[in-house]
């Protein structure tokens, strides 16, 4: 039988075994615990780094947020700002278009308005709102729109293109300078085109009375022969027209230098030029005129009026001159020839005069009778006469020798056309000679009336007369001869009209003339030069 301290160890063993179990299985669960609590804190752990990025993400993202906020409202200040700028920009431009005369558009690529100026008002009597989205054609009308197309389609065709035209407008017509300006995107293509209209109205018209004024200067200048220059004295140079060329011998559209001009000078002008300018100066004046002699190349001379007005005086010179020239060589040469008219007058009615007292002395020493006298002295004065109305009828620049001829003979024809013969080729003679001549056939005349060919109703005169060269001169060789009068007896002595024409009209030809009495009739022969020295 068991004991009590027997049950109580064995008991005791059992509790110990059991308190041992109870140890192990709680160590394993201390360890499983140990495990779990390692795993919660290593999942506690990533849940914390988890946790803290999440924090730090979202921190990151509130940060971006706010930074993108403070941006966002900087950008809209920056829009509004800009915004409120561009609207400041578009009044201003506005007002700028609007403040101009000329129409300013811009059309879209469907050629409808979109933007157009005040000056629409003006222009079309319509707003410029009333344009808005309008269509070119409709705007303008067919006819307008018919004539600008083709520089519409090469405005959208991005060519920058233009006319200019009349137009016509509600208020009125107009001279327009139309210009159309593609709007081209950066990737080529064309959103629209701007419209650019000028009134050059007033330009044109101007233009025009300008154009008419300079036309009637240049009829006026060409008209007057008259030439344009401007001389500057500070660079020494000359502006010349191609009139002004002409008249010196260049070309019409050279530039001579004031070096080529004054070569044409003749000596002795270019100091008169000066001369005339100082004097101008010294009493005040600002216009001079003077005549200037220039000598061509070949060797011709040329007068020029000329007219200036001097400019930019400062101390006493001038810096430039413009005036105008006139050729007054025609002039010049009617005043020398008028001159010489008048010296040859002079010595004509000195010659006369001689000639006149001669007639009457003579023929009053060789008259019988007063009467005799009386027809002599008219017969031969009115013979001058004849020859001097011709002279007079060409200025006494000379004479044709038929016409001479034909009024010496006409007081002997007795009304009949058979009594002359004359022929010979029509020749000019000088003053000198017409007059000798024409004295020469009155003497025969009278004298074949009197005794000769002209005394009976049968007699004739033959007057024949050619040209040719002698000593490098051409000479006149006349010939009278009476055929079919009485038979003629040369005369014992001679008689005042033989001495006439035999010495005085020789003297006066400077040639010779010789009087032949054949039984046949009288013939003369004359010899002179034609030469009026």
């Amino acid at each position: 039988m068991d004991t009590p301290e027997t049950l109580n160890m064995d008991a005791l063993l059992q509790r110990i075994e059991e308190l041992e179990q109870d140890n192990r299985e709680l160590r394993a669960k201390l360890r499983d615990q140990s495990i779990l609590s390692h795993a919660a804190s290593l999942r506690h752990e990533a849940q914390d780094r988890e946790h803290a990025q999440e924090m730090s993400s979202a921190a990151s993202r509130i940060e971006t947020l706010q930074d993108s906020r403070t941006s966002l409202q900087a950008s809209e200040k920056q829009l509004r700002e800009s915004e409120t700028r561009a609207r400041a920009s578009e009044k201003k431009l506005r007002q700028i278009a609007d403040s101009l005369p000329a129409l300013i558009a811009y059309v879209d690529a469907d050629q409808r308005y979109r933007f157009n100026n005040r000056a629409y008002e003006t222009w079309f009597c319509r707003r410029p709102k009333d344009f808005f989205g309008v269509h070119l054609r409709d705007a303008v009308g067919e006819q307008t729109y018919s004539r600008a197309k083709p520089f519409i389609e090469a405005a959208l065709a991005g060519k920058r293109s233009g006319h200019e035209w009349w137009a016509h407008f509600p208020g009125g017509l107009r001279f327009v300078k139309s210009e159309y300006i593609p709007d081209q995107r950066e990737d080529g293509s064309v959103a629209g085109f701007y419209v650019l209209a000028s009134d050059l109205t007033d330009i044109k018209k101007s233009q025009a009375a300008l154009a008419e004024s300079e036309a009637r200067l240049r009829l006026a200048i060409d008209a007057g022969r008259m030439a344009i220059w401007e001389s500057h004295i500070a660079t020494n140079t000359i502006t010349t027209s191609p009139e002004l060329n002409r008249l010196l011998g260049f070309p019409p559209d050279a530039s001579p230098s004031s070096e080529e001009i004054g070569s044409r000078y003749a000596p002795g002008q270019r100091k008169n030029l000066h001369r005339v300018a100082r004097k101008a100066l010294a009493r005040g004046d600002r216009f001079a005129e003077t005549e200037l002699e220039i000598i061509l190349p070949d060797g011709s001379k040329r007068w020029l009026l000329l007219r200036a007005e001097l400019l930019d005086i400062e101390n006493g010179v001038p810096g430039r001159a413009v005036g105008v020239a006139l050729d007054i060589t025609d002039r010049k040469r009617a005043e020398e020839h008028q001159q010489l008219l008048i010296n040859e007058l002079n010595h004509r009615v000195k010659n006369t005069l001689t000639t006149v007292q001669s007639i009457v002395t003579q023929s009053l020493r060789n008259a019988g009778t007063a009467m005799e006298a009386r027809d002599a002295v008219e017969g031969r004065l009115f013979a001058l006469s004849r020859a001097h109305d011709i002279l007079t009828r060409e200025n006494w620049d000379g004479a044709y020798l038929r016409e001479v001829v034909a009024h010496a003979i006409e007081p002997f024809e007795g009304g009949r056309d058979d009594r002359f013969e004359v022929s010979g080729d029509d020749i000019r003679l000088p003053p000198r000679i017409a007059l000798a001549i024409a004295m020469a056939i009155q003497e025969l005349g009278t004298n074949a009336a009197k005794y000769g060919a002209l005394s009976n109703e049968t007699g004739r005169v033959a007057i024949e007369w050619t040209m040719k060269d002698q000593e490098g001169a051409p000479h006149l060789r006349m010939v009278w001869t009476e055929m079919d009068g009485p038979s003629v007896i040369e005369p014992q002595r001679r008689g005042f009209g033989t001495r006439l024409i035999e010495r005085s009209l020789a003297q006066e030809l400077n040639g010779s003339v010789g009087i032949t009495f054949a039984p046949s009739g009288v013939v003369c022969t004359i010899n002179a030069p034609l030469t009026d020295s």
